[in-house]
């Protein structure tokens, strides 16, 4: 997905370039989040405290979530697209 959306960036159809790169983050962000979540509960209270290297790497990866638009919004903006029910 991140491979589509940078060949994507240069697209000259705006609609295409903004699908491709919503679904970039929408994919990029739930893997984020998975793969945080887990190495946490992996951990258990420890991955929490600052002390492991886990924890700021979670902290990393949400707040790479959140830059530009966590992947619910860009679900949104996917959905919200006037072909989405065609492109399916």
């Amino acid at each position: 997905m991140a491979i589509l959306a940078a060949v994507s960036c240069d697209a000259e159809d705006v609609l295409h370039r903004r699908r491709c790169i919503s679904a970039a983050k929408i994919r990029i962000g739930e893997a984020l989040r998975f793969v945080g979540q887990q190495a946490v509960q992996l951990h258990g209270g420890l991955g929490v405290s600052d002390e492991m290297r886990v924890a700021h790497l979670f902290k990393r990866a949400t707040a790479i979530d959140l830059c530009l638009g966590d992947a619910d919004h860009h679900l949104e903006r996917f959905i919200a697209r006037p072909d989405f029910a065609a492109a399916h």
